[in-house]
């Protein structure tokens, strides 16, 4: 599975470097012309089990406000906050047994690389990727679990896709898939097992609305 993911991420990358050297060659489309964007997006966030740290399966919230500069009609840097909302449910925590549980809140910011296929419609896709970091915050409740005395910083990627809708001349429905992988510190406590820390992969679908200026 690790080697999976591995050439899936070298494999986005790779397109991801393409779609930003297309240029102009597509610009005579309907792509977003140089400028900036907000976006404010929400939608559902899977944390995948692994051995150092979920023994399950969670699904929090997310709430996603992203600042876009389109550098041109193909390419564009992007900062991204989200805000995971963790959502109570029933999960295992060994051979017979499990309770109602749910993540401590989660942060994540992220600098991104957007490139734009721009058409003949108000469709324009595009694939993105980057990297920054994600924050579990402290929580030493009963039902938390990673419960934590401190918040956890790990570094983080991302690379996904989406598509923007225009509506109107500066606005637009966006909708965003995006793969997250957070890396632990081997001495992370709560993340970590015996000097061991697994990556935590994250996957985040989200739809909203867009600005442009």
């Amino acid at each position: 599975m690790n080697i999976m993911r591995g050439a899936f991420v070298a494999a986005a990358l790779a397109a991801l470097i393409v779609g930003a050297t297309a240029g102009d060659a597509l610009a005579d489309g309907n792509g977003v012309d140089p400028g900036a964007e907000v976006s404010l997006m929400g939608g559902v966030q899977a944390l995948n089990h692994n051995d150092t740290a979920l023994p399950d399966r969670f699904i929090d919230i997310p709430a996603v406000a992203a600042l876009t500069y389109h550098l041109t009609r193909n390419l564009a840097v992007e900062g991204e906050f989200t805000w995971m909302i963790p959502v109570s449910q029933r999960v295992t925590l060994g051979p017979g047994t499990s309770k109602d549980m749910k993540t401590p809140h989660i942060l994540a910011y992220q600098a991104n690389l957007r490139a734009s296929w721009p058409n003949n419609s108000h469709w324009t896709p595009y694939l993105a990727g980057g990297a920054g970091a994600v924050t579990f915050l402290s929580n030493t409740d009963s039902d938390r679990l990673p419960a934590l005395d401190k918040s956890q910083t790990a570094f983080a990627i991302n690379f996904g896709t989406g598509a923007s809708y225009g509506l109107a001349s500066q606005w637009a429905v966006r909708a965003d898939f995006r793969e997250f992988a957070a890396f632990p510190s081997r001495d992370a406590a709560g993340l970590s097992t015996a000097g061991k820390a697994d990556p935590i992969w994250m996957e985040r679908g989200t739809v909203g609305l867009a600005y442009r200026f």
